[in-house]
């Protein structure tokens, strides 16, 4: 009779070649509380699988489509999405960056090192490919994590369609009744970035939608200075392009050095609304951020010419973590001075438009009329985001 398999603690073989740790090992490593030496009800018999590669493709995007790629995107953040496979690690660090950015709007007193997290997986390890795909998104993960200096607050593994959920909180999050959970004590950790005793509020310090007021500034930070890709992208999917690369999101040090800086300015009250750049890329969510009677004018030159010329749709759609934010124009030298100070890269890239129901978006420097894209985007498609 064969013995039975376990996701997390069996040995895996991948594309003939044994890999030196489980899963299980790889994640309890990251743990806050690491358990005891028995875990599992082993011995499990290895998990034999191969990478599946993807097939060749000659799909080409067109700038003249940003419209309608973008109400792609917006189709498909409304409804699940499938888990990227063949970008499993690049996917699984973003969604990592993508949960602690979440938090950089929240109230409370925290920096990036009070910050735990959790981590749930759900998984087919039916198909050919799929195992090798999920000790590829543990291993970027806990790879990830411990590059980042945080710890996990726990962990989890479920049968079911492939996904992967990811939330972070500090140890003590605020309670409206002002009462702790017993079970959430504080964890004192040798960090950089971290405070004596950690809060995050239930609400937001800063909203998610643009504030009405023309001369305000709308600054673009991506948090990994990797180039723009749309592999394991909304925008692949929606299109089926298979787009062969993904982002690379491997720079911790310059991550943490980017929420430092914005996380102070969102406490501080300097940001006037701020959204993270996740699921769908820099459009989708400016595209989130506008509300009916306030669009945006945007121009992303600077990302282009920064980016050695890089492709308009790959900079809008491309899901490097990253933030947009609204700041009032007597603030700008402030936080300019404050992201220079860091050595981090920013850009500014317009302004909200109150009294306009669409985001109008120019790869022009001067922004002007013959700069913008053809397709000017309807904000009352939005109605009910955030």
């Amino acid at each position: 009779m064969a013995e039975k398999t376990s996701f997390l603690h069996s040995g895996y073989v991948i594309d003939g070649i044994s890999m030196n740790l489980t899963p299980a090992r790889m994640l309890d490593e990251c743990l806050a509380d690491p358990p005891g030496e028995c875990n599992g009800n082993g011995p499990f018999e290895p998990i034999v699988d191969e990478t599946v590669d993807l097939a060749p493709s000659t799909f080409v995007f067109k700038e003249q489509e940003i419209g309608a790629y973008l109400d792609m995107t917006l189709a498909l953040c409304d409804g699940k999405r499938t888990f990227p496979l063949p970008f499993a690690g690049p996917v699984s660090c973003a969604r990592i960056a993508w949960a602690l950015i979440d938090s950089i709007w929240m109230s409370g007193h925290f920096r990036l090192g009070d910050l735990l997290l959790r981590m749930e997986w759900r998984w087919d390890g039916r198909p050919i490919g799929n195992m090798a795909a999920f000790y590829d998104s543990v291993q970027g993960a806990a790879g990830y994590i411990d590059a980042l200096g945080l710890k996990l607050r726990s962990y989890s593994v479920h049968k079911g369609t492939c996904s992967l959920s990811v939330r972070a909180s500090t140890a003590v999050e605020e309670d409206p009744s002002g009462e702790e959970e017993e079970d959430e004590e504080i964890i004192i950790r040798e960090l950089p970035f971290r405070t004596h005793r950690p809060r995050m509020g239930r609400k937001r310090k800063c909203p998610g939608t643009l504030v009405g007021e023309a001369s305000d500034w709308l600054i673009y930070i991506p948090f990994d200075p990797c180039d723009f890709r749309l592999g394991g992208s909304l925008l692949a999917e929606a299109t089926g392009s298979r787009s062969a690369v993904a982002p690379e999101i491997a720079d911790a040090d310059y991550f943490i050095d980017c929420f430092e800086v914005v996380r102070e300015l969102v406490e501080d009250g300097v940001v006037k609304a701020g959204v993270t750049v996740g699921e769908g890329g820099l459009l989708t969510a400016l595209r989130q951020m506008s509300v009916p009677g306030t669009g945006a004018d945007i121009s992303i030159h600077p990302v282009i010419k920064a980016y050695s010329d890089e492709k308009p749709v790959r900079i809008l759609f491309s899901e490097v973590p990253g933030v947009i934010l609204q700041i009032a124009d007597i603030d700008y030298d402030y936080v300019d001075a404050e992201l220079l100070l860091q050595d981090i890269a920013y850009f500014p890239i317009g302004h909200p438009a109150p009294g306009k129901d669409e985001i109008r978006v120019s790869t022009d420097a001067a922004a002007g009329i013959s700069g913008i894209l053809e397709s000017l985007l309807q904000t009352q498609t939005s109605e009910g985001e955030d």
